[in-house]
């Protein structure tokens, strides 16, 4: 019976090693589970951050290649511009002296010849389809060259007015800025980058925190200082199938004209902003380096447009060109930057 008692005991203590055993083996086979799942974890999270990191870094290498792009495209451009108008007065040299021509008018700033000349240039060199339209003249003369005409597409030459509107109610805009000194802020990004962000929230802001009442404020302004073919009836990028935003060249021109007179709100910021202008490759391409040029440009899929203003040598004058529902954009910018040079030429 004793013998029996023992064996009895020794069982109960085996299986009470045993279940202790088991449960020890559990917890262990528990514990390793756990951390394996926590390492795949880590692992699908590192390699997450590394996936987002490579997209990162491919979407910004897109970016600066689209942009280095862009850059040569426009230096491209500049350069054929360049030999073109080389070529052009080597040929003219050539021309005049075997043919013993009297000297061309070139150099008159008279609106009427200047107008002449501009519509041979249309009629001669321009082929980009569409509609085109050419202003131009000095500062301090009264009456302006003028080619085609009427409303036509502003595309982002709206914002030359939204600025003049913002700086005449300057005010009643900057009551809404998050930090001193953003609508500042927010005209030079509209201005001198064509932010379109930028410009929407100043119109939102002109308004009250109404866009309709934003633009109403444009159009008013407008009619109040005679840019009568000038209208804004959409914010910028914005699809409107019943209305659209319209300037003209000569509408363009006068503006400048009294910004430069300082006959506007804000006029000397503006042209300022101008002077600091990232898009270069129309106007200011056709004009020799060193010569200060402010420039506005506006651009659609079918729509080309600048107007400047530019510091000759011989006097200030100003220029704007307009082309719409275009076939050939890029003929258009060259175009642009022909004309510029002619301009030049006869405001020298």
């Amino acid at each position: 019976m004793k013998k029996r008692s023992k064996v009895k005991g020794l069982l109960r203590v085996l299986v009470i090693l045993e279940t202790i055993l088991l449960i020890f083996l559990l917890i262990l086979i528990g514990k390793v589970l756990t951390e394996s799942h926590a390492e795949k974890q880590a692992a699908k999270k590192e390699e997450s951050v590394i996936k987002g990191e490579v997209v990162a870094e491919t979407e910004e290498k897109q970016k600066a290649a689209e942009e280095k792009a862009m850059r040569e495209k426009e230096e491209q451009e500049k350069k054929a511009l360049e030999a073109q108008t080389a070529n052009e007065q080597t040929d003219g040299a050539v021309n005049e002296t075997a043919e013993n021509t009297a000297p061309s008018n070139a150099g008159s700033a008279d609106p009427a010849e200047m107008q002449t000349q501009l519509e041979n240039l249309v009629n001669t060199e321009y082929g980009a389809g569409g509609t085109v339209a050419i202003c131009a003249g000095s500062v301090d003369a009264n009456d302006l060259a003028l080619v085609g005409g009427g409303p036509m597409q502003a595309a982002s030459l709206i914002k030359l007015y939204v600025a003049g509107c913002v700086y005449e109610n300057y005010g009643n805009v900057s009551v809404y800025e998050s930090y001193a000194g953003e609508t500042e802020a927010l005209i030079g990004s509209m201005i001198r980058v064509s932010d379109n962000d930028s410009c929407n929230q100043l119109v939102t802001r002109l308004g009250g925190g109404s866009a309709e009442n934003g633009m109403a404020l444009v159009n008013q302004y407008a009619a109040n200082h005679g840019f009568s073919d000038t209208h804004m009836g959409r914010l910028m990028l914005q699809p409107n199938d019943v209305d659209d935003n319209y300037t003209s060249v000569r509408d363009c021109c006068n503006f400048l004209k009294m910004a430069n007179a300082g006959q506007l709100e804000g006029s000397a910021s503006i042209l300022e902003y101008m002077k600091q202008q990232e898009r270069r490759s129309k106007i200011p391409s056709g004009i020799p380096g060193g010569v200060i040029v402010g420039n506005k440009t506006g651009e659609l899929s079918d729509v080309e447009n600048d107007a400047a203003i530019v510091y000759g040598n011989s006097g200030t004058y100003v220029l704007c060109v307009m082309s719409e529902n275009l076939i050939d954009p890029y003929q258009a910018r060259q175009f642009i930057a022909r004309t510029s040079g002619v301009v030049y030429e006869m405001m020298q």
